[in-house]
């Protein structure tokens, strides 16, 4: 297989946590989300890191990974929002893989900057992707939600570990031992959901390119529409232009929606380095 790429999209405003996200230190040594992916990503020796921010958080970021420069890994930074079209708001999570790809030869997995995954989501979705069909890494629902508060989430449907589905799902929450959404239905504790870890091959790049191109044909004129990873990837494989394995993990979300989230995370990272 082709080297692959690790593409973490570090561009969100962080409206509903108050703050951009990425840059919070939450680790036990102040240790912001991107530091586990980045150590992850040496561990199974990826070579390349493209990081996708905003302008605005640009030398913030060059600044903070400093500490790597020693290291084998090449950490590229690009800006989302001078990408063009130019637009203050992130065109959303499929622009930004589209952003990365000139710093990139070959397939990617791609990532959020926000999220911890588990101890070995990169080993497993690296070991689990052929290069060929795309994948996604799943979670079971009950191991993504935050201790209060409201989320959304893709549920998956899969067959014979193959994806044949994504219903994205609001206000997800805990409420007298359910789990339920915000039209009150209830979700199964076991389903499995997208944390938005990718594994795409570069036939999917290819099509991601002009699935833009057709998208911002229509809305380059919009200030709130969003070209999106997951809607993305569901047209291609509804076209029947890919196939998507699915990649179960068992390992524990852990990330920040809410700023009453973030204590939460901080005690159980602290628990991952003891």
């Amino acid at each position: 297989m082709e080297e692959v790429s690790l593409v973490i999209m570090a561009a969100g405003l962080g409206s509903r946590f108050g703050a951009p996200k990425q840059l919070v230190p939450v680790g036990p040594k102040d240790e912001i989300f991107l530091d586990y992916a980045i150590e992850q990503a040496i561990e199974v020796e990826i070579k390349k890191v493209v990081i996708v921010t905003r302008s605005i958080l640009n030398e913030q970021l060059k600044k903070h990974l400093f500490k790597y420069k020693q290291s084998d890994l090449d950490i590229k930074i690009v800006d989302q929002d001078t990408f063009e079209p130019k637009r203050e708001k992130p065109w959303g999570t499929g622009h930004a893989v589209v952003a990365a790809l000139d710093e990139t030869d070959g397939p990617v997995i791609v990532m959020n900057a926000d999220d911890y995954y588990g101890p070995t989501a990169l080993k497993q979705t690296l070991d689990g992707f052929d290069g060929e069909k795309a994948a996604i890494l799943a979670f079971q629902l009950k191991n993504t939600l935050p201790e209060s508060g409201t989320v959304s989430r893709g549920i998956l449907s899969v067959e014979n570990e193959k994806l044949v589905g994504i219903e994205e799902t609001h206000e997800i929450r805990n409420q007298e031992n359910l789990i339920l959404s915000g039209d009150q239905e209830s979700i199964s504790s076991e389903a499995f959901v997208s944390m938005n870890l990718w594994a795409l091959p570069s036939k999917s790049l290819k099509l991601l390119k002009e699935q833009w191109r057709i998208f911002i044909e229509s809305n380059s004129l919009e200030e709130e529409s969003e070209f999106l990873l997951p809607i993305a990837m569901e047209e291609q494989r509804l076209n029947n232009h890919i196939e998507i394995d699915v990649i179960k993990s068992r390992e524990s979300w852990i990330g920040v929606t809410n700023p009453e989230d973030l204590k939460a995370a901080r005690s159980a990272l602290a628990r991952i380095g003891e």
